[in-house]
């Protein structure tokens, strides 16, 4: 044996008397190793990697200390410390030596990476939207029990085709359907054509203007066949059916809106002036409501359209009540049509997908938009939703698909705002000031969307003689209502208050302040401007009591005025905005309106007169409702009143409304008199051209 042979296998024998250290470094300890001794250790030196023991820093191995500058080395090694930590988080307990960590680098960077992912199990399912006819769809989700039944159908296909036994897929519970004839007998309480068509143009008029319910044409083809003496009705005829009274309901919401606008073209008779509203109004509602249990059978996307229509007439009643109901309702049904779904299927047209996008978005739409300002949940996730957007589509006449789109995005913007306020509800304050920042980007970004739109005749186009001013206002009180929501929250901040109780700098404390007055300052100046928008509506083409976002716009822009006024003290810009809004919500409850808006409206007023310390004034201009000519649509009004009073022994009926509806009180059971459609005299256009003589006979045949 030769002499370095002699030293190798000393060298061996020494390495093998220190293979168990009596102080074990850090490193061999955390990856669970045998520390070999030394310092470094013999292991840490072979495999090139740091080592170093309690209460010492880590060295290099094989670097000489005096290489770098001591102050560099210390900042790369605590670097290298917290690299480590950081891959053993996400990769687990795993050796971190030069060799190994070109592996799993090399592995990140391979390009089979991205291509080849590892196979995993085969157990994705995919929802399926079946038409059973044009208007019906049966939709099964992911991992449901109709798919999984189909799938093992698909399994067994051969055995089951050798049986030749029928299958049933798609089912409803036709033996709850009621008989067809109860569409008959509500025939009987259609008002004569003309008022039905005049009814129908004050709902496309006043009502649809950037939402989509239906086609004019669609509608006008429904009003014929119910016209028709030689028409039969089916079970699947109940949702259109149920469609056409509801919006003849809803005309007589807006019907007044005729009363001081222009006269219509020379050819159209003056009997389109007289409208049947109040009483008449809720007859078309109930009987609507009579065909609802036939509609949910049914279960088509005629039917979302009823429930959205029924959640329109509704909503200037029970905006977070019965309007939301109907609003989920129509929602259900979508889903269960598989409307919020991309349809991918070539069972169904081009047009009718169309109109089921439509009608799903508006559902969508509309009913986060009352979610939200009522406090209320949304029906359906965001992220169950992939239905495709609506098309710009030449021949759907209303509503215009520029201010239709732009509504879909402002209410997008207004979950995204309600999603970052809903954050400050377990805000810390240190961080108040990065949540309120998120908000200003998001004010930003809205801001800079709205400029984009279109400043000609669609969307922001404010001109009074625009033929859109009216659907144009409306989407820009939805604009000014979302920076209300967004800073009314911060109204009554108190951000002094505990700024001593915790670690949070003045400069956070500072910072968290300026954004909240920015917030604040476009709240207020916002509903200013809101009431600006009504104001000039009412000026030009009048307010519609039967609006609910003219007077919800309203009512918003006057509890933050009120709120502002109880922080800041007197303001003339305030008081006059306070004066002001109390004269235009006065219009849209149309001067005699329920106990409750009345009261509302009082609580307001006393408010007011409290905190800026002033009398009421007397003499402050009240909206003149009895000065106007009197015309055919005034006098159709007060005969209506006076059947009410004539009838008064009967039931009271109380709506809570600031609609047409609140006028209620007492007797419409008269006006279902099937003879109401042979009246000749009832809705004789010689009316508006001389004084009203009450016909005896009408009021007795009315009173049986």
């Amino acid at each position: 044996m030769s002499p370095g042979q002699e030293v190798v296998q000393g060298t061996k024998r020494k390495r093998g008397e220190r293979r168990r250290a009596s102080l074990a470094c850090e490193t061999c300890r955390k990856q669970k190793e045998k520390c070999e001794g030394g310092q470094p250790c013999w292991r840490c030196q072979r495999l090139g990697r740091p080592c170093h023991f309690q209460g010492q820093p880590i060295l290099r191995a094989m670097t000489p200390p005096s290489s770098t500058p001591v102050a560099s080395v210390s900042r790369d090694k605590q670097r290298i410390q917290s690299l480590e930590q950081i891959a053993r988080h996400f990769l687990g307990n795993v050796p971190l030596d030069e060799e190994n960590i070109g592996r799993i680098a090399d592995k990140l960077q391979s390009p089979t990476t991205n291509t080849q992912p590892e196979a995993a199990l085969d157990i994705n399912e995919s929802f399926d939207v079946h038409f059973v006819s044009n208007n019906v769809a049966h939709y099964s989700g992911e991992f449901s029990h109709w798919n999984f039944s189909k799938k093992l159908r698909r399994k067994m296909s051969c055995q089951i085709n050798q049986l030749d036994a029928p299958v049933k897929e798609y089912w409803r519970p036709t033996q709850l359907q009621s008989s067809p004839q109860i569409i008959a007998d509500s025939m009987e309480q259609l008002p004569p054509r003309p008022i039905a068509d005049f009814l129908i143009t004050m709902f496309f008029k006043y009502v649809e203007i950037n939402s989509f319910y239906m086609e004019r044409r669609w509608i006008q083809q429904k009003v014929d066949l119910c016209y028709s003496s030689t028409t039969t009705y089916t079970a699947s005829d109940f949702p259109w059916v149920c469609s056409v009274f509801v919006v003849l309901a809803i005309g007589t919401q807006v019907a007044h809106m005729e009363d001081e606008a222009s006269k219509p073209d020379a050819d159209t008779t003056d009997e389109l002036n007289l409208c049947s509203e109040d009483s008449v109004g809720l007859i078309f509602y109930h009987v609507a409501c009579k065909l609802i249990p036939d509609v949910l059978l049914v279960a088509s996307h005629e039917s979302v359209q009823v429930f959205l229509l029924l959640a329109t007439y509704s909503l200037p009643v029970s905006t977070g009540g019965l309007a939301y109901t109907y609003y989920g309702l129509a929602m259900k049904m979508a889903i269960q049509n598989g409307m919020h779904r991309k349809y991918a299927g070539g069972e169904c047209d081009s047009r009718t997908i169309e109109t089921r996008n439509r009608l799903f978005w508006t559902a969508y739409t509309v009913e986060k938009y009352v979610s939200i300002m009522h406090g209320r949940p949304i029906s359906i996730a965001r992220s169950e939703i992939n239905a495709d957007k609506p098309t710009d589509c030449p021949t759907f006449e209303s509503p215009r698909f520029a201010n239709m789109m732009a509504f879909h995005t402002l209410i997008s913007y207004l979950g995204e705002v309600s999603e970052a306020l809903a954050q400050f509800k377990r805000c810390p304050k240190r961080l108040f000031s990065e949540y309120s920042e998120r908000l200003l980007r998001l004010r930003t970004s809205i801001k800079g969307w709205w400029d984009t739109l279109p400043a000609t005749e669609e969307c922001r186009d404010l001109c009074s003689q625009c033929p859109l001013f009216r659907q144009n206002s409306h989407l820009r009180l939805c604009y000014l209502l979302i920076y209300v929501y967004m800073g009314r929250p911060f109204i009554f901040i108190n951000d002094k208050k505990g700024s001593g109780s915790d670690n949070t700098s003045t400069a956070d404390l500072d910072s968290g302040q300026s954004r909240r007055s920015v917030l604040v300052d476009d709240c207020v100046a916002s509903a200013l401007d809101i009431l600006n928008t009504l104001q000039s509506l009412s000026d030009h083409v009048g307010l519609c009591r039967g609006s609910y976002n003219e007077f919800g716009a309203c009512r918003a822009a006057l509890l933050v005025i009120l709120a502002e006024s109880l922080n800041s003290g007197k303001s003339q810009r305030l008081q006059d905005g306070l004066h002001r809004g109390m004269a235009l919500i006065r219009q849209m409850v149309g001067g005699s309106s329920s106990e409750s808006e009345i009261s509302y409206i009082e609580s307001i007023e006393g408010a007011i007169n409290q905190l800026l310390a002033t009398p009421v004034d007397e003499a402050a201009p009240q909206p003149d409702y009895g000065q106007s000519p009197t015309s055919a649509y005034s006098k159709f009004k007060d005969w209506t009143q006076s059947i009410k009073k004539d009838r008064s022994t009967s039931g009271n009926l109380e709506l809570a409304s600031f609609s047409p509806l609140s006028h209620l009180t007492t007797g419409t059971d008269g006006f279902t008199n099937p003879q109401l459609n042979d009246m000749p005299g009832f809705f004789d256009p010689e009316w508006s051209n001389g004084d009203l003589d009450f016909d005896t006979n009408i009021l007795s045949l009315l009173s049986k």
